[in-house]
């Protein structure tokens, strides 16, 4: 019996000795713990020597533009503001649409030879800074004017840079004013306030302030010469109609 015992004791003894040796492939004491999922170690190697994929760089920021080219992107999206309107030139007002008068019966104002000029000289043509406002009558120096109606006269004075010396007539009948410019120099005849008659010798053709050669210039208003509300209108019917009787 004894040796029975002492054959159970040994068997007992070789089989813990058995017991504490680690199994081939696992980690001793103080190694990290297997990765039960992939066998793995933790922060190892996976089991077929594969590095553990890294994560993905972050994307760099995006360099910031400079402040002027920033602010020049912005104004380039930005929508073009209009243009301010150009303004517009100086000039009188269209003479073309001041009131239609009819022709009046009376007499051609320049006692003499004349013609009526070109295209220069016809109302409305181009002048600097204005249009021409009456009808050229080009006749020799010194040939009488006479008032081509009955009237009163209204203004007489001279413009030296521009109508020479030039008187104002104001029709009785028709209540239109007549002027006559570029008169010569110590040839009127009449005052202001004074009255006429119809064929009345008022001046003679001269050619003073700014003029290329002795004619006259004459002009009809409608509503007043030179006044609020007041038109010249073309004089070359009225003329036309005097000159045939």
């Amino acid at each position: 019996m004894v040796r029975s015992v002492k054959a159970l004791l040994l068997l007992s003894v070789a089989l813990g000795a058995v017991s504490l040796t680690p199994a081939p492939g696992l980690a001793t004491s103080g190694g990290a713990a297997p990765n039960v999922a992939t066998g793995a170690r933790t922060g190892g190697a996976d089991p077929n020597g594969e590095s553990k994929p890294k994560a993905a760089p972050k994307k760099k920021a995006a360099k910031k533009q400079p402040k002027r080219a920033v602010a020049k992107q912005r104004r380039a999206r930005r929508k073009p503001k209009r243009a301010p309107a150009a303004p517009a030139p100086v000039t009188p007002a269209p003479v073309d649409d001041a009131p239609a008068a009819d022709t009046v019966a009376g007499i051609f104002p320049v006692a003499g030879s004349f013609t009526f000029g070109g295209d220069d000289a016809r109302f409305g043509a181009g002048r600097p800074g204005h249009i021409h406002q009456g009808q050229d009558v080009v006749a020799a120096s010194g040939t009488p004017i006479v008032a081509p109606v009955a009237g009163t006269i209204v203004w007489k004075a001279n413009q030296p840079g521009g109508a020479g010396i030039y008187v104002v007539l104001r029709g009785a009948a028709d209540g239109r004013d007549y002027v006559f410019m570029h008169l010569k120099s110590g040839s009127v005849l009449v005052e202001a306030d004074s009255a006429v008659s119809a064929g009345q010798q008022l001046a003679e053709v001269g050619a003073t302030g700014v003029a290329s050669g002795p004619h006259l210039h004459f002009e009809i208003w409608v509503g007043g010469w030179q006044a609020r509300g007041g038109a010249p209108i073309d004089p070359l019917p009225q003329l036309q109609r005097w000159a045939n009787g």
